[in-house]
This record gives structure tokens, C-alpha cells and sequence, in this order.
């Protein structure tokens, strides 16, 4: 198993999902786990209430954790929202809110935990992203820019502090079992499993799998990539045939 013994590591999103997924995969690996959720979070060393969207929450949330535990090794992106609808139709807000929670609440949370990192001349930020963030798709424009953005960011991170020792990546789920995709039911849902190679959905913790991965010395020279976990979604567009 990956080894994270004694490591500090800032979970967001931990309260469920692949939040929490991730949470329990760190500490089962060794981690000192720091869960941050605006629900209540359970399993984890440290609980934390966060707003990723408001940058002063963000940053009494890192001070608690330094406080505590003196450090942060790594630093798990994991909070996001789905929000749905094409530009004509879409409100206002949710674009707002999309692009505040999903990109800008991703930033903000690298942009104070980095700096602790940089004091001990290493780290891991991994950030979550999507297949979405890496190809088109109908109806979720506020969704899909937010994590094409996601995307981009993790690239530029990577650029910007890969010299100070610290290691930037994005994993890019597919379809994964998770409260955010609870309004897909019926042939809808079956339909999006089809577009997956592997032809199911994935688990939380497939994806936390590859996060715990990223965020240990075994991807020592990983930074800078967007890595798909989504049973091949974006490597092939299935074309239904006749049986």
C-alpha cells in the first residue's frame, strides 16, 4: 500500500463522496488526515468547517491545521458542485457559483496551503478536475468550464512552483457513484455508463486510489498532468451497434 505515514494531509470535501473517500484512503495509508467540509465531517483527525469559496475561511481553515500539526504535506482539492444548463439557460448565479466553489475555491485553497509547503521545500496539490473539464458535453457549461478550468490551473501551478519541490496534478473523474450524480436515474444514467469503456460506473474510492497515489513519494516525478479515471470515457467515443 502507498505509504503516507505521518504525513499532514488537508482533505476539502471530505464529508462524503470521493472526499471522503480520499480521507479514509490517507488515513489508512498513515496520514494524518485534516477533513474540511461545509457538512459536518466524521473519520478524520481533525475536523474543519470550510467555505472553499470564501477566502478567509479558507485561510483560518490552513492556520488550524498548521496550528495543530505544524506543517500541511499535501493538500486534496476535493469540494465541488454540479451545476447544470446551457448559456441561454442557465441563471447568472450559478455560473457564479460554479466558478467561485469548483475553480475559484480550488485556488484559493492551493494558494494558502502552497506557501506551507514551500517552507518545508516539498509537497503534493492534487486537485480534482473532470472528463468533463477535459472534452465538451451538453447541458453543464457551468460545471464544465469550472473544471476545464480546474484543469488549466493545476497545469499552471505546476509550472509555477514545480521548482520549489512541490508537485501539482489534477485526477479527472468519469462517471463515479457519488451524491452529485443522484439526479441521473433510469436510461439516462445507463446511457452515460455505456459512454465508459469499461461499461459501469466507477467508486469513490477508485478515484481516492489514484489521489492517495499523487499525493505520495511513489509519483515523485508526477506534476503537472490531468489524469483520467473514468474507465476509459475520454479515450474512445463508443458508436452503439446492432447486436
Amino acid at each position: 500500500m502507498t505509504d503516507l505515514k505521518d504525513r499532514v494531509i488537508f482533505v476539502t470535501g471530505a464529508a462524503s463522496g470521493i472526499g471522503a473517500a480520499t480521507a479514509a484512503a490517507c488515513r489508512a495509508a498513515g496520514a494524518i488526515v485534516a477533513g474540511a467540509d461545509r457538512a459536518e465531517v466524521a473519520g478524520v483527525d481533525l475536523a474543519l468547517k470550510l467555505d472553499v469559496s470564501d477566502e478567509a475561511s479558507v485561510n483560518a481553515a490552513v492556520a488550524q491545521v498548521v496550528a495543530a500539526y505544524g506543517r500541511i504535506d499535501g493538500l486534496a482539492n476535493c469540494a465541488g458542485i454540479s451545476v447544470q444548463g446551457p448559456v441561454t439557460m442557465m441563471r447568472m448565479e450559478d455560473w457564479d457559483r460554479a466558478l467561485s466553489v469548483n475553480l475559484t475555491g480550488t485556488m484559493l485553497c492551493a494558494r494558502a496551503a502552497i506557501p506551507e509547503m514551500m517552507k518545508a521545500g516539498k509537497g503534493s496539490v492534487v486537485n480534482i478536475s473532470s472528463v468533463y473539464g477535459l472534452t465538451g458535453g451538453p447541458g453543464n457549461t457551468p460545471y464544465n468550464v469550472s473544471k476545464a478550468g480546474v484543469a488549466q490551473l493545476t497545469k499552471c501551478m505546476a509550472a509555477d512552483y514545480g521548482a520549489a519541490g512541490i508537485r501539482v496534478n489534477s485526477v479527472c473523474p468519469g462517471y463515479i457513484k457519488t451524491p452529485m450524480v443522484d439526479m441521473l436515474a433510469g436510461q439516462i444514467e445507463q446511457n452515460f455508463i455505456n459512454m465508459h469503456l469499461l461499461r459501469r460506473a466507477g467508486e469513490p474510492e477508485e478515484v481516492a486510489s489514484v489521489i492517495r497515489f499523487l499525493l505520495s513519494d511513489e509519483a515523485s516525478y508526477v506534476t503537472g498532468a490531468n489524469i483520467p479515471v473514468d474507465g476509459g470515457f475520454v479515450s474512445a467515443h463508443l458508436i452503439p451497434m446492432p447486436q
